[in-house]
């Protein structure tokens, strides 16, 4: 009797390797896509904000209005989807907290960029007669985490940014 049918390896057939192809490319870009795409938070901006500012000292800070948003960091609170800013009382202080939520994605590096400015800015003012004010700058945390952005300069800056953290979950 003579076998007239071939034997069929379904681990080397042709189209089941050309599918096992395009899984891992899915699958690639699935997880590229996962980690290349920050997620915005969809917690709200007042939940954020009374969140990093119970973990704030309040002793030495005022809350600013848009006026002094624009003044201290050069945009227009307007223009987002939320400011708030504490900031010292006194010339001398160097405590200050802003929280940015985005109105576009495409608004984060702006923002990035303003909030990196004050704190070189303030170093540049303390440097050579407020040594500890400098200290505390130096030590400023700066997390952008999709669309939310904070700046804390503050004795307790880890703190504050891990409750943001919280928050924004």
């Amino acid at each position: 009797m003579s076998n007239d049918y071939q034997k069929f390896d379904i681990g080397t057939a042709p189209l089941f390797t050309a599918l096992k192809v395009v899984a891992i490319i899915l699958m690639v870009v699935f997880v590229a896509s996962e980690f290349k795409f920050e997620k915005e938070s969809t917690a709200a901006f007042s939940d954020v904000s009374k969140a990093v500012a119970a973990k704030f000292s309040m002793d030495n800070v005022i809350e600013g209005d848009n006026q002094m948003v624009k003044r201290l960091y050069g945009i227009d609170p307007n223009e987002y989807a939320g400011v708030y800013l504490l900031y010292p009382s006194t010339n001398m202080g160097s405590e200050e907290l802003i929280l940015v939520k985005l109105a576009d994605p495409s608004q984060k590096e702006a923002a990035r960029k303003a909030l990196e400015d004050r704190v070189n800015s303030q170093i540049n003012v303390f440097e050579g007669y407020a040594p500890d004010q400098v200290d505390m700058l130096k030590k400023a945390k700066i997390d952008v985490e999709g669309n939310y952005l904070l700046m804390v300069s503050a004795d307790n800056p880890d703190e504050i940014v891990a409750e943001y953290l919280k928050a924004l979950k």
